[in-house]
């Protein structure tokens, strides 16, 4: 799991450009993007009471009813100044999570921090924009201190896998009266990789796979390649693979054991297979079961330890291990297409291939192995 990083920030304060545009900074900032204030249900009733209230006054010429038409009307006034001064020189950043997988949910960070030097916000709400829409959740802040940070964060589903993008923010407040909701939209943008969504995995196939490849590729000891255990001493071990710092702490000597490399290896073929008579859309959901197949597998056998590959049209992951292993391929599933389907892949000599084909109702997984046979889950 990588951790999470700071991307798409947004600021509603403008940059400083030297003395000889201060004028035009102070211009810029009532040149400002259209603000949008749609009343509330309640900013409607107090429009339509104060609307009552100055004809009223009007027709009947009562002084009294002209001091409460003006103390509404400076209401209303003063909700739009207040409110504007809310969302002044806030700076917005987004925190995105480490991996994002398709139908499952994450966490997206929000911080906003308030550049303003003695005016606190109020009632700050801010929603993140997705291909320019609003996501369903959004983050609320009651007060946020001059000079201050606050960070919250919001929980989102994204269906499908690929490339998406966020487009902004849109930051909107009711301060003071909640009589209307003034908002306005900021530029943030930023890409993220969507992963396939993980799916479960026979524990059988998972077997049957580590027994194909522990029958071919058993693994071995030696000096070189993946940290195994320790060990003590015994006679004629090399010196050099002492390790020291357990030594000295226990006393006596103890072995540092290396796995091979060349240990069990797996490499996953994705195939998008032809599917005669089937409609486009089921062609479509074949495939996307298939390259969930394949994420969850190449997920389940790292976390056991094996070296795994991928090989799909036009894409190759060599085998290895470790977490960048797991980004690797999964950023290559994120973004493989159906192209060049009914294709035969091969696979690596001496090596444990699952071929992974799309098929209705679900697809299909051969476990295959040079000197086995086939077993299909």
């Amino acid at each position: 799991m990588t951790p999470p990083r700071t991307i798409g920030v947004a600021s509603t304060t403008p940059a400083p450009r030297g003395r000889l545009r201060r004028l035009g900074r102070r211009l810029a900032r009532w040149l400002r993007p259209p603000r949008r204030f749609p009343p509330t249900r309640e900013g409607w009733w107090f429009l339509g009471a104060t609307l009552l209230v100055g004809l009223a006054a009007i027709n009947g010429g009562i002084n009294l009813l002209f001091l409460i038409f003006g103390m509404m009307l400076s209401l209303i006034l003063a909700s739009g100044v207040l409110s504007e001064i809310c969302l002044r020189q806030l700076n917005v950043a987004r925190r995105m999570p480490g991996t994002i997988h398709a139908g499952t949910p994450y966490l997206m960070g929000i911080a906003v921090r308030n550049d303003k030097r003695r005016i606190p916000t109020f009632s700050l709400e801010v929603e993140d924009l997705l291909e320019g829409q609003p996501v369903e959740r959004r983050c609320y802040y009651l007060k946020l201190p001059a000079g201050r940070m606050q960070e919250t964060a919001y929980k989102h589903v994204l269906p499908r896998r690929g490339r998406h993008r966020f487009t902004g923010f849109r930051i909107s407040t009711r301060f003071p009266f909640g009589f209307i909701r003034k908002s306005r939209d900021v530029e943030a943008p930023a890409d993220v990789l969507v992963f396939p969504a993980l799916v479960p995995v026979p524990e059988p196939l998972v077997r049957g796979g580590l027994a194909e490849a522990a029958r071919r590729q058993a693994a071995t000891l030696s000096r070189s390649g993946d940290f195994h255990g320790l060990r003590e001493w015994r006679s004629g071990d090399d010196p050099r693979d002492i390790h020291w710092r357990t030594s000295a702490r226990r006393g006596r000597a103890f072995m540092r054991e290396m796995e091979e490399e060349t240990g069990r290896v797996v490499l996953i073929v994705l195939e998008p297979a032809a599917l005669p008579g089937a409609t486009g859309e089921e062609t479509a959901r074949a495939f996307e079961d298939a390259v969930s197949m394949a994420a969850s597998l190449a997920v389940a056998l790292l976390k056991k330890g094996l070296a795994v590959g991928l090989r799909t049209i036009g894409e190759t992951v060599s085998p290895g291990a470790g977490p960048g292993q797991g980004g690797a391929m999964l950023s290559v599933l994120a973004l493989v297409t159906a192209d060049g389907a009914g294709e035969r892949l091969a696979g690596l000599p001496g090596v444990t291939t699952l071929r992974v084909t799309a098929a209705l109702p679900r697809p299909t997984v051969d476990v295959e192995a040079a000197s086995a046979g086939r077993r299909t889950a």
